[in-house]
């Protein structure tokens, strides 16, 4: 039964007294016991010539690089909506005569692949080789978001490009005084509304997913809604063959997560967790209730949910859900994209061969790094290889 100790420790509850090792007389029988042992040259306090041991802390942190140092060149395909992210950026230079308004001098636009491309582009940041299956528009936003792919070195030979497709767009204006740091005041989006796509344009998307499962060793799903991961009875069966195989399978939906089944590990935030089990404001109290019955529905082997500064809880089969306390600064600079940012490097350790409790603290560790950053951002390996050394709580 698991307990948690630190950011991303943890520990054996202790058995009983009456279990393996110990009596009723306790510490003192045993030392007798561990005493003639030692005298025996028991192989298992014997101290081989040189070795080094190691503390919990040091050995998890040990385990946690080894993961890490794994992740550069792993192929992951990944299925879902880019978004075209733009970040409008000016300077409140005085009040409207025409209404009670302020004015904005604009500085500069940004433009950064979003949804499924935030998660591709973390999966690139972090030395993976991914490769995005989807939609994207012939428009100036589908263009923009291609060529800052293709600029990471993303191959996008398995988007689909469909003139008739509108790239959906969230275009954020952040505004703020000369000598002052800009906020979010704003956030316009355009393109395509949320829904299914057509027949056609899905089996196209389908086909490419196919081919670009070939080789990978895993598949992130992000499904934003605009029907590019729409789960179809083609796709479910793909999930069900992969995980069979125990290929990690793993998904962040807005919406719809109790329709994907038999995934390796969902990541829902706590407005998500709440809206698929009917809606109720789930509290601490009745958060381990709400995860395992969110496990029960999904069939997955794991549900990570993502709680802000209340850091994660990792709930698994058979098991006690794991608490992992939010990592770095209570001051955070920008949540947008922090989702994608956990299922990229959720995604990524475990086909690193991580377990769900090291991935999910790695997950965590890159979520308390990029919040840290203004707009949609990543995260490097050399930050998550600071961030093991660095967190006081281990």
């Amino acid at each position: 039964m698991r307990d948690t100790v630190g950011s991303g420790a943890y520990r054996e509850r202790p058995r009983n007294r009456g279990g393996s090792g110990t009596n009723r007389r306790g510490a003192r029988a045993s030392g007798r016991h561990d005493r003639g042992r030692r005298r025996m040259g028991s192989p298992a306090v014997r101290r081989a010539p040189g070795a080094v041991f190691m503390s919990t802390k040091q050995a998890r942190a040990e385990r946690l690089r080894g993961w890490v140092s794994r992740f550069a060149g792993q192929p992951v395909a990944v299925l879902g909506d880019l978004v075209a992210d733009e970040f409008v950026f000016g300077d409140i230079s005085r009040v409207s005569r025409e209404a009670p308004v302020l004015i904005l001098d604009e500085i500069r636009r940004v433009l950064v692949p979003g949804g499924a491309g935030n998660s591709v582009a973390n999966l690139q940041a972090l030395g993976a080789r991914p490769i995005p299956v989807g939609v994207i528009g012939h428009d100036e936003a589908g263009r923009g978001v291609l060529e800052c792919l293709r600029d990471q070195g993303v191959r996008t030979t398995q988007l689909v490009r469909d003139k008739a497709y509108a790239t959906p767009t969230k275009s954020r204006i952040l505004a703020g005084g000369i000598h002052t740091r800009r906020q979010q005041i704003v956030r316009i989006d355009r393109g395509r509304p949320r829904g299914n796509l057509g027949p056609t344009l899905r089996r196209r998307i389908l086909t490419n997913l196919s081919r670009a499962l070939d080789g990978s060793r895993g598949l992130l799903i992000a499904d934003y809604g605009y029907g590019a991961a729409a789960p179809s009875s083609r796709l479910l069966a793909t999930i069900h063959k992969l995980a069979t195989a125990g290929t990690p399978v793993t998904i962040d939906s807005r919406a719809r997560v109790t329709e994907y089944r038999g995934m390796t590990v969902c990541s829902p935030n706590q407005e998500e967790l709440e809206s698929a089990l009917g809606g109720a404001l789930i509290t601490d109290r009745a958060l381990p209730t709400a995860g395992k019955e969110l496990l029960r529905r999904t069939g997955n082997r794991a549900v990570l949910v993502t709680r802000g500064a209340k850091g994660m809880t990792l709930f698994e089969r058979r098991m006690k859900p794991t608490m992992i306390p939010a990592y770095g600064s209570e001051e955070v600079a920008d949540v947008t994209g922090a989702g994608d940012t956990v299922i990229a490097t959720l995604t990524l350790a475990l086909i690193a061969g991580a377990n769900l409790i090291d991935a999910a603290i790695l997950a965590n560790y890159a979520a308390g790094i990029v919040v840290q950053k203004m707009g949609t951002a990543t995260v490097s390996p050399g930050e998550l290889l600071a961030a093991i050394e660095t967190d006081p709580a281990g």
